[in-house]
């Protein structure tokens, strides 16, 4: 008897191959081509989904807006949940280019405006000849 390459149990029992998983199945959408979306609303709409998410993470008493302190708390939970030390200076330093007011607080817009400073997102592109069997090959 031959184990099959992924060297699971399974693939001895069973007689039917094994499906890879894919995209597909979470029901994710990629954009494509056909999107018609810019490379500018895709870094958009991308910081603004960030944002919302850092919002609803941080945001502990859900008043729409991020305190220092909440920042600081999610950033430990964060890591502790990664099982990594808390960088309470880095977290400082990330802290400072989010609120550049120094206010204490920050929103929705500052978080979109401050995250664009802390990460620099881009779009990359394939040619057609490599992109469709990419896309093909995991639906």
């Amino acid at each position: 008897m031959k184990v099959g390459s992924d060297n699971s149990i399974y693939s001895i029992l069973s007689t039917a191959s094994r499906r890879r998983p894919s995209i597909a199945d979470e029901a994710m959408v990629l954009p494509g081509p056909a999107s018609g979306a810019s490379d500018s609303q895709l870094i958009a709409d991308f910081s603004a989904r960030m944002a919302k998410q850092s919002l609803d993470w941080a945001d502990s008493d859900k008043d729409g807006r991020v305190t220092k302190d909440e920042y600081m708390s999610g950033q430990a939970r964060l890591a502790e949940l990664n099982e990594r030390p808390n960088d309470t200076a880095g977290n400082e330093q990330r802290w400072a280019k989010l609120d550049t007011n120094a206010k204490g607080w920050v929103g929705k817009d500052e978080l979109v405006e401050g995250l664009a400073k802390i990460l620099h997102v881009g779009v990359g592109h394939l040619d057609r000849g490599i992109a469709a069997p990419l896309r093909t090959s995991r639906t």
